[in-house]
């Protein structure tokens, strides 16, 4: 029981988990074999998801009803369940969610 339930629980989201590279100006987000490239500015949300390591974050963008997830690398800190990232990128994201925000 438990396993089908876990086998569920895969497929359900499976389809979430992208994986993302960020710069400055763009955010390229790879969905299997397609490439999207988007713009910090259409960036909806952005939010990193407490009690999960290594760090998780949950991305929205303006124009795609969809919510992704993305992980960045395993640099962080783990206190008590939350979770800080210390990664190049999670230095990034917070520079870019205060400059614009998200």
């Amino acid at each position: 029981m438990i396993g089908i339930f876990l086998i569920t629980l895969f497929f359900l989201i499976k389809d979430k988990f992208v994986l993302a590279s960020m710069g400055n100006q763009t955010i390229v987000i790879k969905i299997g074999e397609l490439e999207e490239s988007v713009n910090w500015l259409d960036v909806e949300s952005l939010s990193l998801v407490q009690f999960v390591y290594p760090p998780l974050y949950r991305i929205k963008i303006k124009g795609i009803e969809k919510t992704f997830w993305f992980n960045t690398d395993n640099h962080f800190v783990n206190t008590g369940g939350f979770t800080t990232d210390l990664s190049e990128m999670g230095n990034l994201i917070q520079k870019k969610k205060r400059e614009l925000g998200i």
